[in-house]
């Protein structure tokens, strides 16, 4: 299921826009499913993190990515976690300092510019980040100059939810009635692999990752969206719209259910790249 809808003004994506919509998403960010946990856990099982590794990760979040990152580099490795939305550093700081996790760090900062020297981490991660961002190219630029020779970039983008296509034409039609642009972009077809050749890494491992979760109803669907990137459809929508997609929605949704809920089947691209030794 797409995190937006086809109502996208170039001219009007700032990366400051979407940071604060994460900034609002960030109390109830991944509650409802553990959805950007199971796939951080993936993602860190992928990058296969050898203790003592310096990891950055761009885009951090919550922490679904860092938190199983600094357990898997150990008590000599680190992890340094950067997110632009305010809201979710000080929330992820505060988890960090209350679980005693002390081989990490966290602090806002920009994918697209990173304030970091170069050459001095290992591995790069960056979860369901690259498409959202207005230069990603620029972001991927980054991530190979922080990086040491021969160091990793593993990083993921949305690719889709099966059996989840007819609320494609639901969220078209109302975000055709939008009061006011998207915050964040729809790009339909993001190709992680051609962004990160370009910025000069080698891809030395890819796949789709698909993980089914499930929601207990139709509201704990539209829970969810609230609590993440999707809300950016919900938000430009005048409140009389709103309710009338949400009904149409609910409507759609409830030919999924099942005795045990109501199943949504995610996939992400998952895509390992190296800067190379010379």
């Amino acid at each position: 299921m797409s995190s937006s809808a086809d109502h996208f003004d170039a001219d009007h994506f700032d990366a400051d826009d979407v940071a604060a919509l994460f900034g609002r998403a960030a109390p109830t960010y991944d509650t409802v499913i553990p959805f950007f946990t199971s796939f951080g856990d993936r993602l860190v099982a992928k990058a296969d993190l050898a203790p003592g590794s310096r990891v950055l990760d761009a885009g951090c979040g919550r922490g679904a990515t860092l938190l199983p990152a600094s357990v898997a580099v150990g008590i000599t490795g680190r992890v340094v976690g950067i997110d632009l939305s305010e809201e979710m550093v000080a929330l992820l700081g505060e988890e960090l300092e209350a679980a005693g996790v002390d081989n990490s760090t966290v602090r806002r900062g920009d994918a697209q510019a990173l304030d970091i020297d170069d050459a001095s981490f290992d591995v790069v991660l960056s979860q369901m980040v690259l498409h959202l961002l207005p230069e990603p190219e620029t972001a991927a630029a980054g991530f190979f100059r922080v990086l040491v020779p021969g160091g990793r970039c593993v990083a993921s983008v949305p690719s889709g939810a099966p059996g989840w296509d007819f609320l494609g034409p639901v969220f078209a039609k109302f975000g055709a009635r939008a009061v006011r642009p998207m915050a964040v972009p729809h790009r339909e077809g993001f190709d992680l692999p051609a962004i990160l050749r370009g910025a000069g890494f080698e891809i030395v491992g890819e796949e789709q990752v698909e993980i089914e979760f499930t929601f207990a109803d139709e509201q704990a669907w539209w829970d969810w969206g609230w609590s993440n990137g999707i809300r950016a459809l919900y938000e430009i929508l005048s409140p009389e719209d709103l309710e009338e997609m949400r009904a149409e929605a609910f409507a759609a949704v409830a030919g999924l259910r099942t005795p045990d809920g109501i199943p949504l089947a995610q996939r992400v691209h998952l895509v390992v790249a190296s800067r190379p030794m010379g």
